[in-house]
């Protein structure tokens, strides 16, 4: 592939970071990971106890110009649908993952009870998803599960989807998934 212009986007703790690396490799993609240039661009507004607060505009500004001259390369973050726009992307993969994996992965990085469950119940609802449908939309966007797969079969399902051009539309439906386990309490409980 000459011109690869790909998102990758989902929520913290899905895979996205790893599975950029492995395709970027593959395809001699550039990657452009949205929280460093948030770091690097000085677009952080504040430090909180919950991690960092972005300037949304000024981000959206400075990744217009970072991408503006490129034609092969793998935008990187859960920020993605809100910083970046339709016009000159290819195809956004969402990646998910099991709400159950999904706990327990943001549990290990040492995230708080509050963080955890905000994100796992944002991966039940599907946000991620449905803000990237909204952003890109849904001729662009496939979502993929990462649950149980490691980052090589979750970059190649993706590079197989690219090279197809013609995407498998799998759904991923968590909600249905914890409301048969009977924990949608466990997950929403506030």
């Amino acid at each position: 592939m000459k011109k690869l212009r790909l998102v990758l986007t989902g929520n913290p703790g899905v895979g996205k970071h790893t599975a950029a690396r492995i395709i970027a490799k593959r395809l001699g993609s550039e990657i452009i990971d949205i929280n460093k240039a948030a770091i690097d661009g000085h677009a952080i507004s504040q430090k909180t106890h919950r991690g960092l607060d972005v300037n949304v505009v000024k981000l959206r500004s400075l990744l217009a110009r970072m991408l503006k001259s490129k034609n092969n390369f793998i935008v990187v973050g859960h920020l993605a649908p809100y910083v970046l726009k339709s016009a000159g992307i290819d195809f956004a993969a969402v990646l998910r993952r099991s709400p159950y994996e999904l706990e327990m992965t943001l549990q290990k990085r040492g995230y708080d009870v509050a963080k955890v469950r905000e994100n796992v119940s944002s991966e039940i609802l599907g946000v991620s998803f449905y803000d990237a449908m909204k952003t890109f939309g849904k001729r662009k966007v496939v979502e993929f599960d990462t649950t149980g797969k490691t980052p090589a079969e979750t970059a190649d399902e993706i590079v197989s989807a690219l090279d197809h051009r013609t995407p498998r539309r799998k759904t991923v439906d968590w909600l249905m998934l914890v409301s048969e386990r009977g924990d949608i309490q466990r997950f929403f409980q506030y």
